[in-house]
């Protein structure tokens, strides 16, 4: 879905991924190049912070594919990251480019941007949290977001995430 993400030099303007730290201090920063350079480049987007996953794995119900998302986070398997909870906000900084550092389109950055913006990620984790007392609330809620949707491509992709989980 957020995928196919390609490793080079960045330019300013470039759309980039960067995944920085590792298992409970995984920090993933999506955006735009604002100032590039060789080892350091200043990115102007958003950071998520993986709290539901680190979370899941730190109480043992994350198995091993979770805890292979966390080690190693890609633009290919960030959606595993955004069906749970998460921190995020805005980042206006350096970040020190490194081996996960990739390109990503625009309408990537545009779609994991909308996701967060929407509260997709806190939705999901109570709909899918059997324990969840919000969980037929957040379905409503859940709906009526996917419904009013303006861009049709993430719409279908939501609907598509959706009705693999099952949700309705």
């Amino acid at each position: 879905m957020f995928g196919l993400g390609k490793k080079s030099s960045f330019k300013e303007g470039d759309y980039v991924f960067v995944a920085t730290g590792s298992n409970e201090s995984t920090k993933i920063t999506v955006g735009v190049v604002e100032i590039p350079g060789e080892r350091r480049i200043k990115i102007a987007g958003l950071y998520i912070k993986p709290t539901g996953l680190i979370e899941k794995i730190r109480t043992g119900r994350g198995g091993s594919r979770w805890m292979e998302v966390l080690k190693a986070p890609h633009p290919d398997n960030l959606i595993h990251i955004l069906l749970d909870k998460v921190d995020s906000g805005d980042f206006h900084d350096y970040v020190d480019i490194n081996d996960s550092a990739v390109k990503i389109g625009p309408k990537r950055y545009t779609e994991i941007d909308n996701w967060l913006r929407q509260g997709f990620p806190e939705l999901f984790s109570a709909i899918l949290s059997p324990t969840d007392q919000r969980r037929e609330e957040a379905k409503k809620v859940f709906m009526e977001r996917m419904n009013n949707m303006q861009d049709p491509e993430l719409k279908q992709t939501v609907y598509a995430i959706a009705r693999q989980l099952k949700i309705f």
